[in-house]
């Protein structure tokens, strides 16, 4: 089975096709855990995703050297789809028919990512792809893949109890948006679907963020806003293929973090996509909790209505995070909802415990920290949570 052939059977799969999911192509799957709600606890290599502000409360120098992750949904589609690996361009397209009211999605990505006080730089490579197959009666095929490569760096500046951060992003993208209907389902070959994702183009990005973090004997508060991707993302194609956009987004966020002798507990709540109207309210509002114990971390919480769950595992050179969560592929909270799991494996190395304000309280910096970022210890080694509570 040729490359083409088996990217087209796996992402050819689903549709209620005036729906469009949201992306989760740059969340980090310990967020995904617990409800996708990090925007102000963000304060390590995750602030180039979440919120650049974030850089401003980093501790130490840490080098992400490799994060590497993957996910999928949609086992038993995923099974009926390996049968379109062979036969006509024909035989394919009747195979499509068994995949009605399927879908299947899968992702993978890995980054190397350096931070210090206040300052963040990144190299990513994040794909996804979505396929779904819908209407027995007028059947139709919506294939969406995306594949992006990318370049970030981000500045974070602390005025007080207020920081403010900046990032700059470049990125090449590849991919597609594509909806057949039946005549195009009729003789469908795969190729069609290929020469349309393969298409790719450039695209210049920058992120906004504030934060204002009030520390207290007991926890720390912070409370966020980010205006993500200003203006939006425009991908220009070399060819006269579309590539689909990246719309920008303002979130609103609040996290606590209570550091216990041996146990932290980290509440957070986002509030996404405040400057779309084509959302309900149930879709745009995540939450999420994290309970840190000695080596590991439990997660849960909710995203767009649907249940989230997650374990990381930390043992300081090296970390294993895995999460389910659920996307909404329907026009309305729990129409359809599309259970994914993901995980990732990550080796960093973080040196020193100094912040961008001379300070070196390991609490001031774990409002979300993670590993070396707020590693208590001058440690190459990082993995705050091995040694700050044993």
């Amino acid at each position: 089975m040729s490359l083409a052939r088996w990217i087209c059977s796996f992402l050819a799969l689903h549709a209620i096709a005036n729906a469009d999911p949201i992306s989760t192509s740059d969340s980090t799957v310990r967020a995904l855990g617990m409800g996708d709600a990090y925007t102000a606890l963000a304060n390590d290599e995750s602030s180039l995703f979440y919120n650049p502000a974030g850089l401003a409360r980093v501790h130490g120098i840490n080098w992400k050297i490799f994060g590497l992750g993957g996910g999928a949904s949609g086992v038993s589609a995923f099974t009926k789809a390996k049968g379109l690996s062979g036969g006509s361009a024909s035989s394919f397209s009747n195979s499509i028919g068994q995949l009605y009211g399927e879908h299947v999605s899968t992702a993978l990505g890995g980054e190397s990512i350096f931070t210090m006080p206040m300052f963040g730089f990144g190299v990513y490579n994040h794909a996804s792809a979505l396929i779904r197959v819908d209407n027995p009666i007028y059947p139709n095929l919506h294939v969406r893949a995306i594949n992006d490569t990318g370049y970030v760096f981000g500045v974070g500046v602390p005025a007080g109890p207020v920081h403010f951060g900046l990032d700059l992003k470049y990125i090449k993208r590849s991919g597609g948006d594509i909806p057949l209907g039946p005549a195009d389902l009729a003789d469908l070959n795969p190729k069609t679907v290929t020469d349309n994702i393969t298409a790719w183009g450039q695209g210049y990005g920058a992120d906004l963020g504030m934060s204002v973090v009030l520390p207290a004997p007991f926890f720390t508060a912070a409370m966020s806003a980010v205006w993500k991707n200003m203006g939006k993302i425009e991908f220009r194609s070399l060819n006269s293929s579309p590539i689909p956009d990246e719309d920008n987004n303002v979130t609103l966020g609040l996290g606590l973090d209570f550091e216990l002798p041996l146990v932290s507990i980290r509440p957070a709540f986002d509030f996404t996509n405040v400057n779309r109207t084509d959302l309900q309210l149930t879709r745009k509002v995540n939450f999420g909790i994290e309970i840190g114990l000695p080596i590991i971390d439990i997660r849960g919480g909710f995203r767009e209505g649907y249940y989230t769950a997650g374990v990381g595992v930390d043992l300081g050179l090296f970390r294993v995070d895995a999460a389910t969560y659920g996307v909404e592929l329907g026009d309305y909270p729990g129409q359809l909802e599309d259970r994914r799991y993901v995980a990732q494996f990550t080796m960093q190395l973080g040196l020193g415990n100094f912040s961008a304000d001379g300070s070196s309280d390991a609490k001031a910096g774990k409002a979300g920290g993670k590993a070396g970022s707020s590693s208590s210890s001058d440690s190459l080694w990082g993995g705050h949570r091995l040694k700050q509570r044993r």
